[in-house]
């Protein structure tokens, strides 16, 4: 039996090695190209040779490079290593590979011959990428950090200071019951009994926008396809009697399906409807939502025609706490426009405002259509 390994041809080694192999002459012209090249680019070995020139088969960045780096260094070196270039395929995909190549020959026609080794690197860009999305990730969780470590020290504040004050009150006005119940008339009793009445239900009311606010992070986020038109219906429906008392109505396009956290969502979109009724004009509230598409990205306009206000004001409006407008003549807590701006945030998107007094406001924010 004949156990004499058999040597492998050269041709074999060529046609089939790991990498991609081709020869050029000085003009660009394609003279040779090995088989694990033509399969990666998908081509036949009579479509390429002498018929096609290396920059044909490089993208428009490619053929950028070849002309402005690779083949001035060519000229001038006669060789070049490590060149980091993008070809094109057949089908019009890219891909990413590292060059090098050598003058080593001249040909009949007395052109200089130039060979080039191709090496795939299409998992390395991936892994490149992947590892600057983690690290985009990191950095984003760092000032996450920051941001819930400067909205404690706020939220602490609002503790010491906000809270109190309405159950100073409560304390103060019971003290003026009990110590003038029989001397006082029945109108100044009343009058003590309204302030409590108010004053317990803004302690309520900031109460419970503060827990409502600080669930946007602490609950866990379910990402999947969701209906805006669901949502919107849904977030209409939560603030069923507000819509009543002031005879709103709604014009809502035909909105499309987006990746997100559908009860975060509905809570976005019922902060937005319930402010632009809050803040009506004397006309009976119209809400419009119209939608406008970019690749993979929503935007979605929330109209109203209530009172409007500065545009110098629009960054202040999603600060925490922050209102342009006393409790005595609206009532608020100024936490709902900043949780929106937050579960837009953690939607990857970005959220603004444009208004005008006496002509309404327009909020917009971006949601994605799919996973990024």
């Amino acid at each position: 039996m004949n156990t004499q390994t058999q040597p492998e041809s050269a041709e074999d080694l060529y046609q089939n090695a790991p990498f991609g192999y081709l020869s050029m002459r000085n003009d660009g012209l394609i003279v040779n190209i090995n088989a694990t090249l033509l399969k990666w680019l998908g081509y036949a070995s009579d479509e390429i040779i002498m018929q096609k020139s290396f920059h044909e088969l490089l993208t428009v960045g490619g053929k950028m490079y070849f002309e402005t780096h690779m083949r001035p260094l060519l000229e001038m070196q006669s060789e070049v290593s490590e060149i980091n270039i993008e070809f094109k395929t057949a089908t019009l995909t890219r891909l990413p590979t590292l060059v090098n190549a050598k003058l080593t020959a001249t040909g009949l026609d007395s052109k200089p011959v130039y060979r080039l080794s191709v090496l795939d690197i299409t998992q390395r860009k991936q892994y490149e990428l992947e590892m600057k999305i983690a690290r985009e990730k990191a950095e984003q969780s760092v000032q996450r950090l920051k941001q819930i470590n400067k909205e404690l020290e706020q939220f602490a504040y609002t503790a010491s200071h906000d809270l109190q004050a309405p159950l100073n009150n409560i304390t103060g006005l019971m003290s003026l019951l009990e110590n003038n119940t029989h001397d006082s008339a029945e109108s100044e009793e009343q009058e003590y009994y309204s302030l409590i009445r108010s004053n317990t239900q803004s302690m309520k009311m900031m109460i419970k926008d503060l827990l409502d606010y600080s669930r946007i992070d602490s609950t866990e986020t379910n990402f999947d396809k969701v209906s805006l038109n669901d949502v919107c219906e849904s977030a209409k429906e939560l603030i069923g009697d507000e819509i009543n008392r002031n005879n709103a109505s709604f014009q809502i396009a035909d909105l499309p399906e987006v990746y997100g956290d559908r009860i975060k969502l509905v809570r976005l979109f019922l902060n937005i409807f319930s402010n632009a009724i809050k803040y009506r004009s004397e006309d009976d509230p119209l809400i419009k939502v119209d939608i406008d598409v970019k690749g993979n990205e929503v935007k979605i306009f929330v109209k109203d025609n209530g009172m409007g206000f500065k545009m110098d004001k629009a960054e202040q409006i999603f600060g925490f706490m922050k209102r342009l407008h006393g409790h005595s003549s609206i009532p608020g807590t100024g936490i709902g426009l900043s949780a929106c701006k937050r579960i837009v945030e953690i939607h990857r998107g970005t959220i603004g405002v444009q208004s005008e007094p006496g002509k309404g406001s327009t909020f917009y924010f971006t949601l994605m259509q799919k996973e990024v």
